[in-house]
């Protein structure tokens, strides 16, 4: 199997394959120098000495032998100056200086003076020479994966999130893959550059009057101060500092690596869950859609049966009155003349009596009569009247009745109102989470289809636009098209074509020449000059990043391919002006339900979030919300 060719930063890259292998042998290579410095500055040392002294466990690493080594001689010769800590570079020069001239209050060994000659060398070394190349090298790479490594996410003021200058606002959990991915993007960068910058200053802090303070390095440097007995030798730290913060860089970076080649399939996961999601939250939407559509025609045929008995209570009222007065009459009357029935009764009575007591006379015989015929008058009269009576009451009650009916609707018509409010809300919520899945799904697709475009690497590379395109995706547009009935007809004149094609940015003509020479090397069988067209007219499109149909029909009249004009004209230029045409009008309620859509989200917002703490009762109309009056328990009965 043919091993794919390694990339250097300066050519076009291939594939992303091809990038994380520059990294991976880039960084292992920059390991590799680290523990190369490392080694030489200890090993090299201790073996440069007179009497090197033996390595005292081999379960201790290279530098905690090494330090315990150095400690003894170079606490004595700095004892011999009473130095209260070796920081500098001129402190040694100074200390090495009497040590020579034998000016010293205490006498010292000759490996001391050797031993801190070795370390001041093999520091200034170091910082002058080796660890400029490796910073160099590590700041390359950070560079190029800051260029290459895209989350195709945004974070509003991620840098001063970073650095804890403000208080860092939490995404959406649909987007928290971008997100995390970003931040960590934006983590690595900050890290990485605070290493570089201790390992760029550090030449200065070696020769600067303040020097190197322990309680400022590391905490790996202090805690091996600490268990070698060095931390009055704050200088021979200087370089454990740069490996350590090196290493640290690197390692970043390396796990900036392995983040870049999983976003993808991270990615790919969430886009897969926002998929279910979506179905999930589209369901929830139709059913309250349809709860609401129920609560709509519910409340609409009961508003129309309240107003049909709010009519007929306005008819009831007018009468109702009039019959209570007529009623009132009637039992005026029928009082007054059972009265009098009872009255000539008692009365009719007494005549009776008085006649069998004394002998009959005419008058009394008279009165008798008289009596009795009122008595049968009102015994006719009587029944009559309750009868009437009767059926007025049954129509006031009646009446009363329709009333209670009506207070009951409004009732009920106030819950059903409230239903529907209800309905409403949660439409309005599953609308929202609908909205809010789509938004962040297509954020995702977004991301997807950015990242898994086969011309990425190219595209970064050249600094060109970055179009959301899914490999081997279909499309439909009309330079697509264009671009599929060229390479069909165009056969040799493909090159041709390929030197009269716009680019932007320009290209040169050695560069142009040597896109036609590789890809007519490239194809060898088959149907040669199509495939060479496609590959062509797909590099001119990658490359011309205002790459249009008018660019690619110029470029055939200028090689006089009016055959290829004309069938591009008959197939995709007059049907679209035929389409336009044919266009249909746009529904002219279209925006007046979109501004009721926002203005019904803008209320609910403020109801959810306490603006507005007043409970009122809206209901839902053609023009909006409106304020629903509330209504009195007992409303008067007024005749008109």
């Amino acid at each position: 199997m043919k091993t794919a060719k390694p990339w250097s930063k300066t050519t076009e890259p291939l594939s992303y394959d091809q990038i994380y292998r520059y990294f991976e042998q880039a960084l292992e290579e920059c390991l590799e120098s680290i523990n190369e410095f490392e080694n030489d500055y200890y090993q090299g040392i201790t073996s440069s000495l007179t009497h090197a002294p033996k390595i005292q466990s081999s379960k201790r690493s290279v530098s905690v032998n090494a330090l315990i080594a150095w400690s003894r001689p170079l606490n004595e010769l700095r004892n011999a100056r009473s130095l209260h800590d070796i920081r500098n570079g001129k402190t040694i020069r100074d200390l090495l200086s009497e040590a020579r001239a034998g000016t010293l209050v205490e006498s010292i060994s000759e490996d001391s003076c050797h031993l801190m000659q070795q370390i001041l060398d093999k520091t200034n070394e170091h910082l002058y020479s080796k660890i400029p190349v490796l910073t160099n090298k590590i700041a390359d790479c950070m560079n190029l994966m800051q260029q290459y490594f895209l989350s195709f996410y945004d974070i509003e003021n991620i840098q001063d999130i970073i650095q804890k200058k403000k208080k860092e606002k939490l995404p959406d959990q649909y987007v928290e893959t971008a997100y995390i991915y970003e931040k960590s993007r934006w983590l690595h960068i900050f890290h990485v550059n605070k290493s570089l910058k201790i390992l760029r200053e550090m030449q200065q802090r070696v020769e600067d009057s303040k020097g190197i303070v322990l309680s400022s390095l590391s905490r790996e440097c202090q805690e091996l101060a600490v268990r070698c007995d060095c931390t009055s030798l704050s200088y021979v730290f200087a370089l454990p500092e740069t490996y350590i913060e090196a290493r640290r860089a690197v390692v970043g970076l390396q796990t900036w690596l392995l983040e870049d080649k999983k976003y993808t399939s991270f990615i790919q996961t969430s886009l897969k869950v926002l998929d279910e999601k979506y179905a999930e939250a589209k369901k929830m939407f139709e059913i309250g859609k349809a709860h609401l559509s129920q609560a709509e025609y519910r409340t609409d045929s009961f508003r129309i049966q309240l107003s049909k008995v709010e009519q007929e209570n306005e008819t009831n009222e007018k009468k109702l009155d009039e019959l209570e007065a007529r009623l009132e009459t009637k039992e005026r009357d029928y009082l007054s003349k059972r009265l009098t029935c009872e009255v000539y009764e008692d009365q009719l009575k007494k005549m009776l009596k008085e006649a069998d007591n004394r002998e009959d006379t005419l008058n009394n015989h008279l009165s008798i009569e008289r009596f009795q015929q009122e008595i049968r008058q009102f015994s006719k009269e009587l029944p009559k009247l309750k009868a009437q009576m009767d059926a007025l009451q049954g129509r006031l009650e009646f009446f009363k009745q329709r009333k209670q009916e009506l207070l009951a609707l409004r009732v009920e018509c106030k819950k059903i109102e409230h239903d529907l409010q209800l309905a409403l809300e949660d439409k309005i919520l599953k609308e929202n989470e609908l909205n809010r899945v789509i938004s962040c799904r297509q954020t995702i697709r977004n991301i997807y289809k950015c990242r898994a475009t086969n011309d990425l690497p190219q595209k970064i590379f050249y600094s060109l636009p970055v179009k959301s395109k899914l490999p081997g995706e279909s499309s439909n547009d009309d330079l697509s098209k264009a671009i599929r009935i060229v390479a069909k007809y165009i056969g040799r004149d493909w090159s041709r074509l390929y030197w009269n094609l716009p680019f932007y940015p320009m290209r040169g003509k050695e560069e142009v020449s040597k896109d036609i020479n590789s890809i007519d090397d490239k194809y060898h069988r088959g149907d040669v000059f199509r495939d060479q067209a496609v590959d062509s007219l797909g590099k001119w499109r990658r490359f011309h990043t205002r790459a249009k149909l008018d660019d690619l029909m110029q470029a055939l009249r200028s090689i006089n391919r009016l055959d290829i004009l004309q069938i591009i004209d008959r197939r995709i230029v007059k049907p679209k002006q035929s389409m336009n045409d044919n266009q249909e009008e746009i529904d002219p309620r279209k925006k007046e339900i979109e501004d009721l859509n926002r203005k019904l989200n803008r209320l609910f917002e403020k109801i959810h979030t306490g603006v507005i703490t007043v409970h009122d009762t809206y209901v839902y109309s053609k023009i909006g919300l409106d304020p629903l009056q509330p209504v009195r328990k007992h409303r008067p009965l007024v005749m008109h």
